[in-house]
């Protein structure tokens, strides 16, 4: 009887068996590297369980690097035991994925210096980064790679102890040959330092500080319970200078931080709510450092992301003799890059610096003078009913959520400026553009807009043609006097570049006569006119150019009333060169 049954159960499993098979077959997917020139895959085709997580070994030609792959989903690649290593995570469907290599790439290693490995790395990473487009890279976000019980990691160090450079948390840097960044850990503070409630999701808010040393480092976790906002008034009056906020923390209240000694705040840019009335009468907060910790999303927002890589080229070529163009949108369309580096390459680098007329020049303006120095010559052109351009506002306001995409490519710029130069509105505009984060993207996403073109190349300037005119121009152009009557803090900001040595030439943008309003038309000599009068006042300013040389009509623009198409363009150009050569000439700053 137990040998029928024996042979029953046998021949049961061998018909079960196919079913069984095709059961597993349908739960495996397969993942295959492409071939491709200059790499060797050493297993180029894994089977996994949808969901899981592939890995690949790749080895390079000498001079080359994995830089990208085409994989959809999240993936990594870091180079390990002298090869590199492609991660592609959960994976749901059978893929192919082919790689990018680039001969232009810059190395960087990451030590965890006294923190610990999360799963999967060592404390000692190395990544490769494509320099091919955005010439700086930008360094590891870190909290993906590290951790230390009780400690934040606040920044990147090119010393152990913090005696080097420093660099924020998916910051840019210069990089020329590999080097190695290690971690800096700020340890928290003791957590009988801070009274806290239960939020009604069950984190822990803080209401009271009591920490009475120069810095205090807000713990992520208070009795088991992350941290996620700060109370109003919690900070009230504290005497700290610096404070840390963890990445944890996603709120902070109205006043939280009234009367505080405050001078530098240090957060992740995951926060939710942070605005300036967080900080009334905080007479001494002047620094922002803020760390990266989600994917950046101006690439794809705005195309004034491009000042971040603009900036990367005023930094990399400092030092050099250099003609640094700069005013609105009507600079940065209308200068043709090609005409300019013919007039002048020959003795000139040629930088563009220039981007939207209706965002914060005193801030752009604060950036530029950290990396001018006495061999640069600086070229103006505000436009003359910008009152961004003209000064006559400090404030950030709304359009400013358009810096702040520029600016999430390097925070460290951020730091670089004294807040309090602004009336209102630097963190308030950030909120703004944080709420705008609708996909992730990359840091080797570039700007094109939906035709395909792309908005930046090393001069700064638009090399794509425009022919045809949209439809409607957006943006005004007025011609009202009261513009110019107030120019002493442009006047003051001019004054930073020329006590550094440098020259300053300032003239007139476009303007399109048929957006001007009617009964202000009759006002454009007088407007040449003041113009001329007030900025020729300025120690250090030459003026060039008469106002009605750029008079244009709406026909000659492409989707403003600032952005000329190309042949107009290259007449604006063309007539700037014109008045300008002679005068640099003159002045010694140009040979004939």
């Amino acid at each position: 009887m137990r040998k029928y049954i024996f042979l029953f159960l046998t021949l049961l499993a061998v018909l079960l068996l196919p079913a069984c098979a095709a059961k597993d077959a349908d739960t495996v997917i397969t993942v295959l590297v492409e071939d491709g020139a200059h790499y060797e895959v050493d297993v180029a085709m894994v089977t996994l369980e949808p969901g899981g997580n592939a890995a690949f070994y790749i080895k390079t030609d000498r001079d080359y690097a994995v830089t990208a792959a085409n994989y959809r989903g999240e993936y990594n690649i870091r180079r390990t035991r002298g090869m590199t290593k492609l991660e592609l995570w959960n994976v749901h469907y059978p893929t192919r994925v082919s790689l990018t290599l680039s001969r232009d790439f810059r190395t960087i290693s990451y030590e965890a210096n006294g923190g610990a490995a999360l799963t999967g790395y060592g404390t000692s990473v190395t990544e490769t980064y494509d320099v091919s487009y955005h010439i700086r890279p930008n360094v590891s976000i870190g909290t993906d790679l590290f951790s230390r019980e009780g400690h934040t990691l606040v920044c990147w160090n090119t010393a152990p102890d913090g005696s080097g450079q420093r660099v924020g948390l998916g910051s840019r840097m210069s990089v020329d040959e590999p080097v190695t960044l290690y971690a800096q850990w700020a340890e928290w503070t003791p957590a009988d330092c801070f009274a806290w409630k239960v939020s009604e999701g069950g984190t822990a808010v803080i209401t009271a500080c009591t920490e009475t040393g120069p810095t205090v480092v807000v713990p992520e976790l208070l009795d088991g319970r992350t941290v996620t906002g700060i109370a109003a008034k919690a900070f009230a009056n504290c005497p700290a200078e610096t404070v840390i906020l963890p990445k944890t923390l996603v709120r902070i209240e109205k006043r939280a931080f009234s009367g505080a000694k405050l001078r530098e705040l240090c957060f992740y840019d995951n926060i939710e709510y942070i605005t300036d009335d967080c900080f009334p009468n905080c007479k001494n907060f002047s620094t922002l450092r803020i760390n990266a910790i989600e994917d950046p999303y101006g690439y794809s927002y705005r195309r004034e992301s491009v000042l971040a890589d603009k900036l990367d080229v005023l930094i990399e070529t400092m030092g050099e003799d250099r003609l640094i163009f700069y005013g609105g949108c009507s600079m940065w369309y209308n200068l043709n890059g090609d005409d300019v580096e013919a007039a002048y390459g020959d003795q000139y680098q040629i930088l563009d610096m220039a981007v939207n007329g209706l965002t914060s020049s005193l801030f752009q303006m604060e950036l530029l003078r950290c990396f001018v120095t006495e061999h640069d010559v600086l070229i103006h052109t505000p436009e003359i009913s910008s009152e961004q351009q003209l000064m006559l506002t400090t404030a950030m306001a709304k359009n400013d959520s358009k810096t702040w995409c520029a600016m999430e490519y390097n925070y460290d710029l951020v730091s670089l400026i004294d807040i309090r130069l602004f009336e209102e509105g630097v963190l308030e505009t950030l909120r703004v553009y944080l709420d705008k984060k609708a996909e992730g993207g990359t840091y080797a996403d570039v700007y094109r807009d939906s035709k395909g073109n792309e908005f930046f190349q090393r001069n700064g300037t638009l090399s794509f043609l425009r022919e045809a005119r949209a439809e409607s121009l957006s943006d005004s152009v007025y011609l009202d006097s009261s513009y110019l009557e107030d120019l002493s803090r442009l006047e003051e900001e001019y004054r930073y570049f020329t006590e550094l040595g440098v020259p300053i030439y300032v003239t007139f943008a476009c303007i399109d006569i048929d957006d001007v309003p009617a009964e202000q038309r009759a006002n454009l000599g007088q407007m040449g006119e003041l113009f001329l009068e007030k900025f020729s006042a300025m120690d250090g300013v030459t003026v060039f150019g008469n106002i009605e040389d750029f008079v244009y009509e709406t026909e000659d623009f492409y989707d403003t009333v600032y952005h000329l198409l190309t042949v107009p363009a290259r007449q604006c150009t063309a007539v700037w060169l014109r008045d300008l050569t002679p005068l640099l000439v003159a002045d010694g700053l140009l040979e004939e």
